[in-house]
């Protein structure tokens, strides 16, 4: 029987498959953001720290949200894929380019959105505000903006910044499988991430947006390199 003839996977079964991959860095992930959340309401002495991070970023604005971002989900990942030997050599600079000036914007653009929340809903730290903010950043924004242009940009940068290859793989699978995947995903790390995020004064949640998406990527880096060790030891 060919590859071709192989019935897919569903829609269902492979959103479970992906839960099933990511349960230990979502769950990693929201105790560590757990832990730096308590310790700002918590531990005094941390708390004057956090602080002292909060008007760092005050006083350095949208160069802050720009340069962290771009550390954090650029550079970082990629010097530690380079350590662990898993990039492929050929393009390393350039795709390390192209990803810092997504992420740099992206960056901006998310704490741009995160002062709109503040002007929108308030900073107060209620439930119902609270609430308000998670739904509307994962519930309408995520799906409506957020995942799909992530996605897009990604392979963009995997095609060489090639938009006449980049375009034809943006199909109809791209948006009933590949864009949904991706969002469940998103969703069971951010919600319970950004729940916490919203819960700290305005100053101090895209610092601690930025803390949470450098351990992520730190964690996935390192499952991802251990799961092609056994993926290669299984094949031996």
């Amino acid at each position: 029987m060919s590859s071709d003839s192989i019935p897919r996977p569903g829609i269902l079964s492979t959103i479970a498959a992906v839960f099933r991959q990511n349960r230990v860095p979502c769950r990693v992930l929201n105790l560590f953001a757990v832990a730096l959340v308590t310790s700002y309401y918590q531990i005094p002495a941390l708390a004057g720290f956090w602080e002292s991070v909060g008007d760092f970023k005050t006083h350095w604005s949208f160069v802050f949200s720009c340069v962290s971002t771009m550390f954090a989900a650029a550079v970082l990942p990629t010097f530690i894929q380079m350590a662990m030997g898993t990039p492929p050599a050929d393009g390393r600079w350039k795709r390390l380019a192209l990803l810092m000036l997504f992420w740099g914007y992206r960056g901006m653009e998310i704490d741009l959105f995160y002062r709109f929340q503040s002007w929108l809903f308030g900073n107060g730290h209620d439930a119902r505000t609270l609430i308000t903010k998670v739904v509307f950043d994962q519930i309408v924004m995520s799906p409506i903006w957020f995942v799909p242009t992530y996605v897009i940009a990604l392979r963009w940068v995997e095609m060489g910044a090639s938009w006449s290859r980049t375009r034809p793989t943006l199909n109809r699978e791209f948006w009933t499988r590949t864009c949904p995947m991706v969002l469940i995903t998103n969703w069971l790390i951010w919600i319970p991430a950004v729940a916490l995020i919203y819960s700290l004064p305005a100053a101090l949640q895209f610092p601690l947006f930025t803390f949470v998406m450098c351990f992520f990527i730190l964690v996935v880096t390192v499952m991802t390199r251990r799961k092609n060790e056994a993926d290669k030891a299984v094949d031996l």
